[in-house]
């Protein structure tokens, strides 16, 4: 039976919101470029300076739409709810020319602009149907994704791929050329609509740790359990290691290079003497004596530096592939770190002759004047959060900051990690005078290009204006959103990016979970899909998606819910890693199966404090 009582109620409440919503209008120019989704980005906006939930509450009891999924046509979810109830009091209903004139969307235009806005930016067909929810694959290419004639990528290309990342933080122009040239040899018979695009990821200022000095470090070589492989290389022979990377050196034997003339008086079964930096003795066993290499075995586990010395009967040879490595600095929990803005090398904690810190580790950051706005009590991480640290004290050019979070064993800090400061607003032009030349390297092949650490329309402005300048209005524009000042601004950022044809938004979750709280990331990106639904922009959602998966082939349960919730984005973006196909298997798994049941969301429209409005 239809209770009349609460819904009068409800229709006063739908009344009052119709009004605000009516006078949004007011002062807009139905020339801009994209009036419609900036007209409803401000009904939203509007519609979420106020509490509803009640109205919500009573909604639901009457069986009407409570609004949850009003975002992209409000004022066309607001009329039609009117209607509705006028229609069950008795009410006049709104006649089709004021509707029209009020919202200038129907809800059936809005999923067209949104499916439209989605198409040009990651490619693929548009979709009309309101119970269709489709999300692109994104992935970051490596640096070597073109060797090999382009191998990868082509494989990548029949795997479901719609979008290939190319990172401007690594490699050269010259290396993006070769990736494009693929792509487009890959694109050669495609439709237009099924063409792949190229994302271009302009770094922005990210600040990152420096450089760390070098220092004559000792090699371990064998096991103290079981007989591990060494092979021995004369000094004129290049080691097979020297082109590995770090991962898999670790998984193959120990390589060593000897004297060319201690190499050659090597024989099959015969033995090796060795004695290590710290004396200890062991004993390599010659296998078999290849063309290039001899195949040894070693008894226990070794300390070999560039004064190690290895013994045959006949001769003896110090290694010739000692280097000199990068010092490790590992912090751990209540130890003390100085970062300095001064241009030096970084440095481990220096040890007193008990093993007391009488020193501690120093390590410089990429950017000057970042530390004046930093204070006494301020929180610092480094590395995604891998190093949590305080400021205890300050210097003009220095800060001392304590370790609050580390693994139990320590972390290590290493070169060109980042690093944040989630209590000061630091402010630096998105786009750098580097960003700047790597764009117009690949303007002419880039779909898309990124803006890291946009915070403002003003960062938004920039690189329209030198698109516009160039000719390429039709390439899209990224806004990378992962710091406080980004979400506060969304409402700005948004408009400026609507004033280009072709615009979307990442969620780029590594920095912004530091940035905004780990605690608070979850809420705070609900309300960035909703923020972009409302203004038609299509959403990347991106950072560690099934990282686990990618780099070691099993997912955790997490990240199974964590690529579930991406369905609600317009892209899902994958890192690089060494399961990249099985990872794209699970991943479009995941994406079918949630796009079966889920079209975005319903919300409670609680009163938004995030934005600045």
């Amino acid at each position: 039976m239809l209770d009349r009582e609460l819904m009068r109620s409800a229709y006063d409440e739908i009344q009052s919101i119709r009004t605000g919503l009516q006078e949004v209008r007011f002062g807009m120019d139905e020339k801009e470029l994209r009036y419609k989704s900036l007209l409803n980005l401000n009904q939203y906006l509007r519609l979420r300076r106020d509490d509803w939930t009640k109205l919500q509450e009573k909604l639901f009891l009457l069986s009407l739409s409570s609004l949850g999924r009003s975002y992209a046509h409000v004022a066309a979810s607001i009329d039609t709810l009117h209607d509705q109830m006028s229609s069950s009091l008795g009410y006049e209903e709104i006649s089709k020319e004021l509707m029209e004139e009020f919202h200038h969307l129907t809800i059936q235009e809005s999923i067209n602009i949104a499916s439209d806005n989605a198409k040009a930016l990651f490619g693929g067909k548009s979709s009309s149907k309101l119970s269709k929810q489709t999300t692109s694959l994104m992935i970051t290419l490596p640096s070597h994704a073109a060797e090999n004639d382009g191998e990868l990528i082509r494989k990548l290309a029949g795997s479901k791929v719609n979008i290939f990342r190319i990172n401007t933080a690594h490699d050269t122009p010259v290396i993006w050329r070769e990736m494009a040239d693929v792509i487009a040899s890959v694109n050669e018979n495609k439709d237009k609509n099924e063409k792949i695009k190229i994302f271009v990821d302009l770094a922005g200022p990210k600040i990152r740790t420096g450089k760390i000095r070098e220092i004559d470090l000792p090699v371990e070589v064998g096991s103290n359990k079981i007989e591990k492989d060494v092979f021995l290389y004369h000094n004129e022979q290049k080691s097979k290691a020297e082109s590995t990377d770090a991962k898999t050196l670790q998984k193959l034997p120990a390589q060593i290079v000897v004297d060319k003339k201690f190499f050659k008086s090597l024989q099959d079964d015969s033995s090796i003497k060795v004695l290590d930096m710290n004396g200890k003795r062991a004993k390599i066993k010659v296998i078999a004596i290849e063309e290039d290499y001899a195949r040894c075995t070693i008894d226990k586990k070794v300390f070999l530096d560039k004064n190690s010395l290895l013994k045959s009967k006949k001769r003896e040879s110090f290694i010739k592939n000692i280097e000199m490595q990068t010092e490790p600095i590992r912090v751990f929990v209540g130890e003390s770190v100085r970062i300095t803005q001064k241009n030096i090398l970084g440095t481990s904690a220096i040890k007193d002759k008990e093993g007391d810190i009488a020193e501690p580790a120093l390590i410089s950051c990429s950017q000057n004047g970042i530390l004046e706005n930093v204070n006494i009590g301020d929180k610092v991480f480094i590395d995604d959060g891998k190093i949590g640290l305080e400021v205890i004290d300050k210097k003009e050019d220095e800060i001392l900051c304590k370790v609050t979070t580390a693994k139990e064993n320590g972390v290590l800090i290493k070169e060109e990690k980042g690093i944040n400061f989630p209590n000061n607003y630091i402010r630096t032009p998105a786009l750098t005078s580097t960003d700047k030349e790597n764009l117009l390297s690949v303007i002419d092949f880039a779909d898309s290009f990124s803006i890291s650490f946009c915070q403002n329309a003003e960062d938004i402005r920039e690189i329209q204006e030198i698109l516009h300048q160039k000719n390429r209005d039709d390439i899209g524009i990224i806004a990378k959103i992962e710091t406080k000042q980004a979400v506060t601004n969304m409402p700005e950022i948004l408009k400026q990016l609507l004033k280009s044809k072709n615009s979307g938004v990442m969620i780029a979750r590594g920095d912004l979970a530091i940035e905004v709280g780990f605690e608070n990331l979850a809420y705070i990106q609900e309300a960035l899909l909703d923020i972009c639904d409302a203004a038609h922009i299509p959403v990347i959602w991106a950072t560690q998606v099934l990282e686990s998966k990618m780099k070691n082939n099993l997912p955790s349960r997490a990240e199974v819910t964590d690529a579930a919730m991406s369905s609600r984005a317009e892209c899902v973006m994958l890192n690089k890693g060494a399961f990249t196909f099985d990872t794209i298997d699970v991943l479009t798994s995941i994406l079918h199966d949630m796009h079966s049941i889920f079209k975005k969301n319903k919300q409670l429209l609680k009163k938004e404090s995030l934005w600045q409005m």
